[in-house]
């Protein structure tokens, strides 16, 4: 009787749960089909290995901006071949270099100019302020993005014709710069949904049939204060319902993920603030959320198609 009870209590909950995973997956993809159909296509087709494979030459259609100021590489690295044959075995290489000139740079900007409270346009407020506003609130930021529009150094990095010709080599054919963040990650606790949101998960990316991201540290990170960690060679050979799946992987649970592809495959990237990061970010992927103080990164990434502001629909 107990028994019978429980599951007419709990089939309801469990009803209702996919009833709202299955509206919210419907009307993200009608909003994206609205906002841009190739780009809803290629989410669609991008996470089947076998079409990324093929179709992802086919479509290759890079943009990037020549006409830039040739200059000297910021950052110090082994030749691209090497890094590519990394990326292409592992999927993630981790020796890059950033100066501490550039990233003193890259710091000051990142104090001086306001932030998006957890990627929210309406919240705004400079790093210095964030705590009276947080208490003000009532919460605690989980995030906090900088637009690169107006940093100089940000827009000379994009150009800069090391980290170019490592997405050459690697993409095999001209990239497309698609996007740059500077990201603050603040410590404190969160819940589930706010780890997905925040990126804080193991999840991948399907920006497009091929694409490559830098990530550069640009405060000293370890284990407590937010860590960037990765399933190595998960970008090729995924289980076939991870790739049906493609990035409602993230509401899985992260040692499923591990027990699936090897702890033997876990990378945790520490590292003092200039590291950078080359990943071709199909693979596994996750920011751990600080825990002693907070992290500031920089990613800038490169692809072969543009298909505009790939994250304005959501």
């Amino acid at each position: 009787m107990v028994a019978t009870a429980l599951r007419q209590v709990v089939r309801p909950r469990v009803y209702r749960l996919f009833l709202d995973k299955l509206f919210c997956y419907v009307s993200r993809s009608i909003t994206c089909l609205v906002y841009n159909p190739k780009l809803f296509l290629m989410r669609k087709l991008a996470r089947i290995e076998l079409i990324r494979q093929v179709w992802g030459a086919m479509t290759a259609n890079g943009k990037f901006d020549e006409s830039a100021p040739s200059q000297t590489s910021l950052v110090t690295f082994p030749d691209p071949q090497t890094i590519s044959t990394v990326l292409r075995q592992q999927g993630i290489y981790a020796g890059l270099q950033l100066s501490d000139i550039v990233v003193d740079e890259l710091v000051g900007f990142a104090h001086q100019t306001p932030f998006a409270a957890d990627r929210d346009a309406n919240i705004r407020c400079q790093y210095k302020d964030r705590v009276t506003l947080e208490t003000a609130l009532g919460y605690s930021f989980q995030l906090g993005s900088v637009s690169t529009q107006d940093c100089a150094a940000v827009q000379n990095l994009i150009h800069d014709p090391g980290l170019v010709a490592i997405a050459t080599e690697y993409l095999g054919a001209k990239p497309t710069a698609i996007g740059s963040e500077l990201l603050w990650s603040f410590p404190g606790e969160s819940t589930w949904k706010q780890q997905i949101k925040g990126a804080q998960v193991f999840h991948y990316d399907i920006d497009d049939y091929r694409s490559i991201k830098f990530f550069f540290y640009l405060t000293d990170v370890d284990e407590s204060n937010g860590p960037h960690v990765c399933i190595q060679g998960t970008h090729w050979g995924k289980k076939l319902r991870h790739q049906w799946m493609g990035q409602r992987c993230a509401s899985l649970n992260d040692q499923s993920l591990v027990d699936t592809y090897g702890v033997d495959q876990v990378l945790t990237v520490c590292g003092r603030a200039g590291l950078g990061i080359a990943e071709d970010t199909f693979c596994f992927h996750k920011g751990k959320r600080p825990i002693s103080r907070p992290r500031l990164m920089l990613q800038i990434q490169y692809a072969l198609n543009d298909y505009g502001d790939i994250r304005a629909y959501i």
